[in-house]
Order: structure tokens, then sequence, then C-alpha cells
């Protein structure tokens, strides 16, 4: 673990890793999608993707880091919408998501199959799916993320 990522504050006392990503979505067509990250080397038998995160470097604060992890492990500059929220992985670490899209100039950075074409080599699969296909791919703690996007969408029909 890098040395210069640190805790939130909001975390500190209970000494919990906290880390912030970014539930990135874009339509297509015209159906809402989201990006998954899938770590390199591990198992695909489980559900183990994920959204793009990490720790938070000292003095960052969670929405800062989302962003920047985001664009580290995609390739992608994002524009956040709202704050969905945290939950707390069956490890311990509690991690912070906020709703996000792709800038139009980063869309570039995406073929046609929905895949990242400058990501991270730390994973070995960043792509767009369709909800309902993540929801099964997801870690099981993170699919709480989903939820909340979806109530968000929702808000913002009204």
């Amino acid at each position: 673990m890098d040395s210069s990522r640190t805790n939130s504050p909001e975390t500190s006392k209970s000494r919990r890793p906290y880390s912030a990503g970014c539930v990135v979505t874009r339509s297509h067509n015209g159906q809402l999608e989201v990006l998954l990250v899938h770590p390199r080397g591990a198992t695909f038998r489980k559900p183990l993707f994920g959204i793009p995160k990490g720790l938070l470097e000292p003095g960052e604060h969670p929405e800062q880091a989302a962003v920047r992890e985001t664009r580290e492990e995609t390739g992608l500059e994002v524009i956040v919408r709202a704050d969905l929220g945290e939950i707390q992985q069956k490890s311990g670490k509690v991690v912070r998501a906020f709703w996000a899209e792709p800038t139009q100039e980063s869309m570039s950075r995406v073929d046609e199959h929905g895949r990242c074409t400058h990501g991270d080599p730390e994973n070995d699969v960043c792509k767009f799916y369709p909800v309902d296909k993540a929801l099964s791919l997801m870690i099981p703690e993170q699919r709480e993320f989903l939820m909340r996007l979806r109530q968000q969408v929702a808000r913002e029909k009204r």
C-alpha cells in the first residue's frame, strides 16, 4: 500500500481503510450503463467487479479522490453529479461513492464495445455494462451504490 495515502478524518478513529470512487454512467442505445473494473489476477468465479476507487491522499476530500482515482484507473475525466454515500465492505473497508459521468472529450477513450482504451494495468477489465448485468458482476456490498443510483435517477426524472 502506498504510504502517501491516508484514511479520511471521518474514519481515522475506527482505523478502517477509507476509499472513494465513482459510479460512472453513460447512456448507450437508450440504456443506462455503469463502468466497472476488475482487478488483474483476481478470479472471475465470484463477483469481484467494482467501481474505480482508491485511498485518499493526505488532505484530499473524498470527492477529489474519487475523481482522481477514476481518472487513474480508467483514463476518463468525469463530472460528479451526486454523492451516493458510504458502504462498508466485508473486508471492513469503507467506500464512499459519487455518481459521475464522463466528459464528452473522454468518451473517445471508450471503444465501440464500451471498453476503456486507456485503463490502468492494475485492472484487466474496464468496461461499461447495463445496470442489471453490472449488479450480477459486482462485489455484493457495492451493489448498494447501484440501488442508490437508481433512486437518484428516478428523482431526477420527476
